[in-house]
């Protein structure tokens, strides 16, 4: 193989893929074979190599539904590049682009391509010149490089207020608080808003390993009785953490218990040194407000999926489905 040529294959090394994810500016937790495999969801790898070794890559997997798109708990997946300069030059450019081209070429074979892609994936322009369509969507992210008393100025007055009050009325927070308790939490959250919960038992089981492994941290808040009140779960890699699952309970609610745990949670992995506090996206609109008050900034990051009639009707379906099963 010379210098220029680039080889498409499916046969990749686990430990050299999870490699390349770290390298990756588009690399996550989410694209590392342990997450994958710890939740049990079927998956392939096709990685471009150059002079034998990852240059670029996508993770296929299904979903619930057997389609080819991110299954839950699993946020971002989507094209990783090689690393990369903040200040692209055009060969850089011209490179990413060819790199683009030959794996579209492939990706054209599954019909149900529909994923969620890195915040970081910033250059859809190929997949537009082959058909593919794009929506764009919102996170927050905090930056965990700044000093703290900076990540503190820009949370918001309400929200400053509402810990304080759950400092005065002794809201304690916990960390690693155990499965059946942050499920729970979550559950109730589902119920309370008129639906059903989504974390069937195969995700519990998923849940259950996350904690094994060590890269998933779990805080509850609970009252003066020693009641659990709210739960949060994060997964975290090598430079981030992904708030992957919030909830509160229906009752004996205390204001303010909620913030001040995720509040906790920031502190916890800015001490832990990572560079990114993920809120992980929401596009409702209450809950949409209670992230940004965090002072995180507003991050785009794409869908993108091919643009045919099983899309179209898959998306619609699986909106009506998700509005009629869990209320949202």
């Amino acid at each position: 193989m010379s210098k220029q040529e680039y080889l498409l294959s499916y046969e990749v090394d686990k430990n050299e893929w999870d490699d390349f994810v770290k390298r990756s500016p588009q690399g996550s937790v989410f694209s590392e074979t342990w997450y994958l495999d710890a939740m049990n969801v079927k998956y392939k790898i096709l990685a471009v190599y150059k002079n034998e070794r990852i240059i670029a890559g996508i993770v296929l997997t299904k979903n619930e539904i057997n389609t080819w798109s991110n299954p839950m708990l699993v946020k971002y997946l989507g094209v990783l590049l090689g690393n990369e300069q903040k200040n692209v030059s055009q060969k850089v450019l011209s490179q990413q682009f060819k790199i683009l081209e030959l794996l579209i070429g492939e990706l054209k074979k599954y019909k149900s391509f529909d994923y969620y892609f890195h915040p970081n994936f910033t250059n859809w322009t190929p997949f537009y010149w082959n058909g593919f369509a794009q929506h764009t969507r919102y996170t927050y992210r905090i930056d965990l490089n700044k000093e703290f008393i900076e990540i503190e100025k820009k949370i918001h007055h309400n929200i400053k207020r509402n810990i304080k009050n759950a400092q005065k009325l002794k809201v304690v927070i916990k960390r690693d608080i155990g499965i059946d308790n942050l499920l729970k939490m979550v559950n109730e959250t589902f119920e309370k808003q008129g639906g059903n919960s989504p974390y069937n038992d195969k995700l519990q089981i998923a849940i259950k390993k996350f904690f094994k492994d060590g890269n998933f941290v779990s805080f509850g808040a609970y009252d003066t009785r020693g009641k659990i009140i709210s739960a949060c779960g994060l997964v975290y890699d090598e430079k981030s953490s992904y708030l992957i699952l919030n909830g509160s309970t229906m009752h004996d609610q205390i204001r303010g218990a909620n913030a001040l745990m995720i509040f906790e949670a920031i502190k916890y992995f800015k001490e832990k040194g990572l560079e990114t506090f993920d809120f992980e996206g929401s596009m409702l609109p209450g809950v949409e407000q209670f992230y940004r008050r965090f002072g995180g900034d507003l991050v785009p990051y794409y869908r993108i999926w091919q643009d045919n009639f099983f899309n179209y009707f898959k998306a619609k379906a699986k909106k009506i489905y998700k509005k009629y099963k869990y209320g949202r």
